[in-house]
Order: structure tokens, then sequence, then C-alpha cells
């Protein structure tokens, strides 16, 4: 039986060429358990994504649909997903026909039954005796369910945001300062007041950007996700990139400063 095939294979790693069984509908007898009494670790694609689909801004789905956590390791946030405050924690977007923001939904939604191993490989999160999808006969390769679920689409953003999160020379001790988790997490999640705070303060004076890039990152969240995580190389690690310096700026209020002071 394929269950049974599949259930001595739970723990191996697989690659894009490795092949599974899974199906998952209305059919199966386990359909929607799996969406309740989980941690779903959001990216910002996924808030980005999420927020849209719902109609409200950034600042209103982290306030009313997330948690924060902050690493012991890095002092960063992390946004997580609040599940509903009921018996079996489930998941606020999930209806009995099934998720109600399913073209939205989170990366780990796609890519269950798997998950990342150690960002090459793939495991089964999924365990046969609770998931009776892995039970059906269709069968994927890794390639194609990633393919089959958009996950494509995740690639390049998640490479970005890795590279800045695995600076290890960096993390010399945790991030403690307040602020700069919050610039984190406003330039990763909360495009909308990253947005504002490029336009309507003094960003703009302190930092010389080409116009095609302020064009783009005006309108389209997924340009300003991308500006934001080159900004926080700045921020925390001191790469410039293509933010340039306006050092008029910097000489005036220099001089602001030391007239203060006088």
């Amino acid at each position: 039986m394929k269950l049974k095939d599949q259930t001595s294979s739970q723990d191996r790693l697989m690659t894009w060429d490795d092949s599974f069984c899974f199906k998952c509908y209305p059919g199966v007898d386990c359909f929607n358990k799996c969406c309740g009494n989980v941690t779903i670790f959001l990216t910002p694609i996924d808030v980005m994504r999420m927020r849209k689909a719902l109609g409200i801004t950034s600042e209103e789905f982290l306030e009313r649909h997330t948690h924060r956590l902050i690493s012991h390791n890095t002092g960063l946030p992390a946004v997580v997903l609040r599940m509903n405050e009921n018996e079996g924690k489930t998941c606020p977007f999930v209806t009995e026909e099934g998720c109600s923001i399913y073209q939205d939904r989170p990366y780990s939604c796609r890519l269950f039954p798997l998950d990342t191993a150690n960002g090459v490989e793939y495991k089964f999160i999924a365990k046969p005796e609770t998931c009776h999808g892995l039970a059906e006969s269709e069968t994927w390769t890794v390639e194609r369910w990633r393919k089959e679920q958009d996950l494509r689409y995740y690639d390049d953003p998640d490479h970005n945001l890795k590279d800045i999160m695995a600076a290890d020379q960096v993390w010399e001790e945790p991030i403690a300062d307040p602020r700069m988790q919050d610039m984190f997490l406003m330039a990763l999640y909360d495009l909308d007041r990253f947005r504002e705070f490029i336009f309507k303060s003094s960003f703009l004076q302190k930092f010389k950007i080409d116009d095609d890039i302020l064009e783009k990152i005006r309108e389209d969240d997924l340009s300003l996700l991308y500006f934001g995580m080159q900004w926080l190389r700045f921020v925390l690690f001191g790469q410039k990139g293509f933010l340039k310096i306006d050092k008029e700026y910097l000489e005036k209020k220099k001089r602001e400063v030391l007239g203060s002071q006088g």
C-alpha cells in the first residue's frame, strides 16, 4: 500500500527529483484538521499577500492577525500567525470548505506536507497516522509540487532575507535596541508604514535614491520589500549598496548639533 511505503520513508531527506504521494481535498477524512494547533511563521511575502487579500493595511494585519516573537540568537523579531482562541486553536481563515484566502495562503501551508530540512533538501512534516492525504495515489516530485504551489515566487526574496540573517560574523550579541527591532519589522513586514517613512519623513533628504527606484517603491510592494532588505543591510551592517548618503545633509545636521552645543 502507498501508506505503508510512505510511512517507512518518513524520515528521508528529498531533493527536487524525489517523489512522494499526496492529495488533499474535501473528501479526505482529515480535511482541515492540519489547520489548527500549529505555529505558522509568516514570511514578508506572506504578510504582503495576505493583507492584500483581506483588503487591509499591513499595520492592521499585524495588529489583528499576528504575534511578534524575538529571536534569542539575533534579537530580531519574527511574525507568527495568531490562531483562534478556541479549543482547537484553529486558523482564522479556514472554513468548512477550506482556506478562505487559498490563493494567498502562507508559504508553510503551500509547502505542506513537506518542510525544508536544511535549505536544500526537504522532509515530511506531516505524519501518515494523522494526514491521510499521504495515503492517496497521486504522485509528485518535490520540484513539481513546488511549481504547483507557486513556491518559486518566494525563492528570491527568501534568499535575500537569509543573506541578512546568516551574517554570523555580525551577530556577536543579540540586538537589544527596540528601535532597531522596530526598523527590522517595519522594513520587512509593515510595508505601508515603511513607505510612509520613506516619503513623509526626512529619509529622502538623508539618502539620494534614483528616480526609477522611487517610482517603483512608491506603488509596488515587492519592489519596496527588496528596497527594505537593502536598507536593512545598511542599517544593520553598514553595507551601502545603492543607498547613497547625502553628505551635504549630514554636514548641515552636524553644524546644527555643534551650534546647539555652543
